[in-house]
């Protein structure tokens, strides 16, 4: 009996995969409601599911303009979808289960370690207090200094800086995309002091919850070991930083070297504000989805840059999308092992086991033929070109929410496509592979070796 009732329970990533298909059909229901449409508007079952789907796996994706489509309840239940989404569904119900009776079982402590992506974790309460204190502090804080540059610079009556500075807060720091204003941050191109913040919080958030909890421990407790020596950085810590520096400063670069004099981004900027709108443009492609120039003006070896960028994405373990940072770091160090003719992969002083090296691997090969797959068939089936379909295609899988502008005027059918790569995307499609057919099969015998030829 108690075999029979290990078989049937679920495995940790089968939950994980359920819960945002829970979510995302809860909030397409919800979005369905005619409360949730502004007047004179009519919401579509694609419109809500692509909507609900994007938000709760913080892509920031839209068919519809969002800030005059929806009323202020759809406003309000795309922001809680976006809170589950970058917080965790999973993770959620285990707070809240945690805070209703105190203790917490040993098959949530496996849910939340798995949707968290954090190993070695013995106290998952603790560890879900640092999450708790990270998210929410670090919202409130955005949130309120939203508010008053809202109120104070331009003028707006104090609720409504409230709630605008309160829902852009949440979507940054969840990497979430959705804005309350029809042009995203346009508007507020030559205003460092609100779209700095706002560039921080995407950044912050990308770098995903083991990388902040050990800045925590490091910068604020100020651990030591005992002989005196500061806490050295984790490995994966490491990687996440580094890449993010690299990434972010050589994306400027590129992006400020083509589009400096182009009359339709940066072209139009004094020199200061083209610098901050270049960083800025560099920063969204980790998964903020948010634009401060226009992104269909852009030249399109620009598109192909930001495809790379958003391809990449942030930190493993955070609201940010794409393959991950440390995925494209261990791909790096398994060419140049490669390359040097030697046999294990060695980052610093710590050597890489073959199974993150295949993980890896396979993550980037599923990425890539779901991106490609579906590029080979909006070219197939729409008339628009193929930068802009690879471009909104990769923004979708890497949940980023950046667009040409054509996502909106796709069919019914490839919105709602997109919308499962975004689902996918979010989840990772080793995730959702391992929750479709979950198998550990150990052989156990090894079969002879033979080598094929190779390139």
């Amino acid at each position: 009996m108690n075999q029979l009732g290990r078989k049937r329970s679920m495995h940790p990533t089968q939950i994980v995969v359920i819960a945002f298909g829970v979510a995302a059909i809860v909030g397409t229901l919800l979005l369905l409601l005619p409360i949730s449409t502004s007047a004179g508007n009519n919401t579509t079952l694609v419109t809500a599911f692509f909507t609900a789907v994007s938000a709760v796996c913080i892509t920031g994706l839209t068919v519809v303009d969002t800030a005059t489509h929806w009323s202020g309840f759809g406003h309000f239940v795309i922001l809680i979808l976006i809170q589950l989404g970058g917080l965790g569904i999973v993770a959620f119900a285990t707070l809240l289960g945690l805070l209703i009776s105190g203790r917490i079982s040993l098959r949530d402590r496996m849910n939340t370690l798995s949707e968290a992506k954090i190993v070695g974790a013995d106290n998952v309460s603790k560890l879900l207090g640092r999450i708790l204190l990270v998210y929410f502090g670090f919202e409130l804080i955005l949130a309120a200094y939203l508010s008053i540059r809202l109120h104070f610079s331009y003028g707006e009556e104090v609720l409504h800086s409230i709630w605008y500075g309160t829902f852009h807060s949440i979507s940054a720091f969840n990497n979430g995309g959705f804005s309350l204003y029809t042009d995203s941050m346009m508007g507020f191109s030559q205003d460092m002091f609100f779209i700095a913040p706002v560039m921080l919080a995407v950044i912050v958030g990308g770098l995903g919850f083991p990388v902040l909890i050990e800045l925590h421990e490091r910068l604020w407790r100020l651990r030591v070991q005992p002989g005196g020596k500061p806490k050295r950085f984790s490995l994966h810590t490491r990687l996440t930083l580094w890449m993010t520096i690299s990434l972010i400063g050589l994306g400027a670069l590129f992006i400020g070297l083509l589009e400096w004099n182009n009359p339709g981004t940066l072209g139009g900027l004094n020199t200061w504000d083209k610098l901050v709108n270049t960083l800025f443009s560099a920063v969204m492609p980790r998964s903020g989805g948010f634009n401060s120039i226009d992104i269909s003006l852009m030249d399109p070896a620009t598109w192909l840059g930001i495809d790379l960028l958003m391809f990449i994405g942030g930190g493993s373990a955070s609201t940010a999308g794409g393959i991950k940072v440390t995925t494209i770091a261990v791909l790096i160090f398994i060419v140049y092992t490669e390359i040097r003719g030697e046999t294990a992969v060695n980052v610093g002083n710590r050597r890489l086991p073959r199974s993150i090296q295949r993980q890896a691997l396979t993550l980037v090969a599923l990425s890539t033929t779901a991106i490609l797959g579906t590029t080979l068939l909006f070219a197939a089936t729409t008339d628009f070109s193929l930068d802009e379909i690879l471009f909104d295609v990769v923004s979708a899988a890497a949940t980023v929410g950046l667009s040409t502008g054509i996502t909106a005027e796709l069919p019914a059918f490839h919105q709602f496509w997109l919308a499962l790569l975004m689902f996918v995307g979010r989840l990772g499609p080793v995730v959702v592979a391992s929750a479709l057919a979950l198998r550990i099969t150990k052989r156990h015998y090894e079969l002879p070796k033979e080598r094929p030829l190779i390139g």
